[in-house]
């Protein structure tokens, strides 16, 4: 059995190893000693018990966290993945853990239905950097008409285009404008064979992939002409197709309000909604889950954790 005097020195090297990130060289001139006892002495510090090695797996989901989420918000499931020591690692291994709990279900599913937004775009970048050459059967579409911002994401046309060429999944597009300025423009788009197409298969999606956003949003969905001041005086906290909504997950509307995208309705009639929540308010992630729309969500240990706690 070690002396207490030894402990304190296993723990010191320990920490100053696993910790502090210096090398063994560094640790052996800092502490007087040879390189090789340090060494000797990090093997009896895991012997003894002093540090534990948890070797986790890339893909990998925090079930005990998925389960109170479960529970508290009355969804079905998803993925509470494991938190990267930086925002961008973090970041990363959510939308790696998407593909592959997306790839899973590819399979069995016939009719999926795909959102828009920065996260949206680099998920199907990822998917594409895969090279997977299985091929699936089924069609894909996208689930709100095209907006005038210079990024790809909200180009839902490109984003089905892409995720086709790389599942073999059938691409249908649809040809309008995200944000009309008229009632009556909304109008003339939805009396469209495109639109009418397009409708017909949100009416039964298998599977509806989405990101959810913060408010204020960036790049402003063209919040002025639809809400006014309507979002701020009712207190949005986040936005998914464009659908804005407070913490309480009430959708919040405007007469003005004329976007072109899947009904609330037929989005309610989606076997499966799934939200990533990447770079998302804990406020957001809370009331997206409080809409009632959401059944499966996809987020890191830290989100998750935080919207527990603030419920």
């Amino acid at each position: 059995m070690s002396d207490v005097n030894e402990i304190a020195k296993l723990v010191e090297v320990s920490k100053m190893y696993f910790e502090d990130n210096m090398t063994q060289a560094e640790i052996a001139r800092k502490i007087e000693v040879s390189r090789p006892l340090v060494s000797k002495m990090l093997s009896k510090a895991k012997e003894i018990g002093i540090v534990k090695i948890e070797i986790r797996s890339l893909f990998s989901s925090n079930d005990l966290i998925m389960g109170q989420v479960r529970n508290l918000f009355n969804i079905k499931g998803g993925l509470i993945v494991p938190e990267g020591k930086t925002e961008y690692i973090t970041k990363q291994t959510v939308l790696n853990h998407c593909i592959h709990y997306v790839k899973d279900m590819l399979p069995e599913i016939n009719k999926i239905g795909l959102g828009w937004g920065y996260t949206i775009g680099e998920f199907v970048d990822e998917f594409e950097k895969i090279k997977d050459v299985s091929v699936y059967e089924g069609d894909i579409c996208p689930l709100i008409g095209t907006a005038n911002i210079p990024n790809k994401g909200y180009h839902p046309n490109e984003v089905v285009r892409i995720f086709s060429n790389n599942t073999g999944l059938n691409p249908l597009f649809i040809y309008a404008p995200a944000f009309p300025t008229t009632k009556e423009e909304k109008e003339i788009y939805c009396q469209t064979e495109n639109f009418k197409t397009i409708s017909e298969q949100w009416n039964d999606l298998d599977v509806i992939i989405m990101s959810v956003g913060n408010f204020p949003s960036v790049p402003d969905q063209a919040t002025a002409i639809r809400f006014g001041k309507k979002l701020i005086d009712e207190k949005a906290v986040g936005v998914f197709l464009s659908y804005y909504f407070d913490k309480e997950g009430k959708i919040i509307k405007s007469e003005d309000d004329h976007v072109i995208h899947i009904s609330l309705e037929k989005l309610s009639r989606a076997k499966k909604v799934i939200a990533i929540c990447v770079d998302t308010s804990v406020d957001a992630v809370i009331g997206a889950l409080r809409t009632g729309f959401i059944t499966h969500i996809i987020t890191d240990e830290k989100t998750a954790t935080q919207v527990i706690m603030n419920k």
